[in-house]
């Protein structure tokens, strides 16, 4: 039914939505629409009002599908690192704190932790059994001088779902926040479990089909309540009136508030955003409402059972959990007997049109493969058959 949104994927088997998105057709339209309104009429297309209109929708579109209302859900940037740095750098910590993560976590985590090891924040990691954690793990780690727990919800190497929920119970019982990283769930599979978060980092460019630079975060009630933004700006202040505001006088230092004191907003960059990215974004997502995340998650997961199937046949080495409350769209496996070896062949399966990453981080690697919902069981087909002749 939304094999037309995707005319690219006719001719290529893609199973790389990890690593980027393919953007449907009506995302590079609506794109190509508001070019033209910047043609015809920069001034408009760059108003406070349109903006805050592209938001509007776009809030309106993602908010379900990464588990929060439009209200608190809020835009930082680019991409998800800027929303994971606004988060981390709004909770208060000092030397003699602690912070902890995960070490198959995405680097950007480990760059925040070198950060705050900078300034005297003792960095405590959860390190991996065989690609997978235990919620005593974290027990073992955290306590009353943890500030933060810093965790992706899908493990960016091999796919694991994390159960945010036991993280949440674990974080919030020693009143530490915890920080999600949703980029490799939100648009693949439902929100379970993000709500318990007290900051839900994401960015567009993977599953959510919007690779036109995007990042947000939806924010709790009680980070509203306890929390300050680390970098207010102009245009997250509590103005009412913006053409009011540009024509007064009386404009001068510490005139206004720099941002709304009991909104989630106060979190959202203070200035001028893309409005191209918002428009895309809001296009794509809404492909996604309208396909259902339900459905796709179900799609991904028939997907997902297909491809174990066709690994388990070829004798790969599976590197991702097989148990269904850990499942993601992303699988790690290995079928050679060295990193430069799954490093060649998944080379060679691009160079097939068949688009596939090699990934490795905390002692794991392999070829990673990552499904989602305009995919077929013709592209898990194809990919098995082809690593077959490529191993000979």
């Amino acid at each position: 039914m939304y094999e037309a949104e995707f005319p690219s994927l006719r001719s290529r088997h893609y199973l790389d939505w990890a690593a980027v998105g393919v953007p449907p057709l009506r995302a590079i339209g609506a794109i190509r629409s508001l070019l033209d309104v910047y043609e015809s009429s920069p001034e408009e297309a760059s108003s406070m009002g349109s903006q805050a209109e592209l938001k509007a929708a776009a809030r309106g579109q993602l908010a379900p599908l990464v588990g929060c209302s439009p209200d608190n859900l809020v835009f930082t940037g680019t991409s998800t690192t800027s929303a994971v740095q606004e988060a981390v750098d709004s909770i208060p910590m000092s030397k003699g704190d602690n912070v902890v993560i995960f070490d198959m976590d995405f680097p950007l985590v480990h760059a925040e932790a070198y950060r705050l090891r900078l300034r005297g924040v003792e960095v405590r990691v959860v390190r991996n059994r065989d690609g997978d954690y235990d919620v005593d793990q974290l027990y073992e780690v955290v306590d009353r001088r943890t500030r933060a727990v810093i965790v992706s919800s899908v493990m960016w190497v091999n796919g694991l779902r994390v159960d945010v929920e036991e993280v949440a119970k674990v974080a919030h019982e020693a009143e530490a926040y915890l920080v999600v990283d949703a980029i490799q769930q939100a648009g693949a599979i439902r929100p379970r479990g993000l709500e318990r978060a007290d900051f839900v980092a994401f960015g567009t460019q993977k599953w959510l089909l919007a690779p036109f630079g995007l990042g947000g975060m939806c924010v709790s009630r009680r980070s509203v309540e306890e929390l300050q933004p680390a970098r207010p700006g102009y245009s997250n202040a509590p103005v009412q009136d913006w053409d009011a505001y540009w024509l007064d006088p009386n404009k001068a230092p510490f005139y206004v508030e720099p941002y709304r004191r009991d909104s989630a907003l106060k979190f959202e960059y203070g200035g001028s955003l893309s409005s191209l990215s918002l428009r895309g974004a809001e296009a794509a997502a809404s492909l996604i409402n309208e396909v259902g995340i339900d459905n796709v998650e179900a799609q991904v997961m028939r997907l997902r059972k297909a491809l174990l199937e066709e690994l388990e046949d070829l004798r790969a080495d599976l590197l991702t959990m097989p148990e269904q409350s850990k499942a993601s769209g992303i699988v790690l496996f290995r079928v050679g007997d060295s990193v430069r070896e799954d490093y060649e062949l998944a080379r060679r399966l691009r160079a097939r049109g068949i688009a596939v990453s090699a990934r490795g981080a905390a002692g794991l690697w392999g070829i990673r493969v990552s499904v989602h919902f305009p995919n077929k069981e013709d592209d898990i087909t194809a990919l098995s058959e082809a690593i077959r002749e490529l191993r000979g």
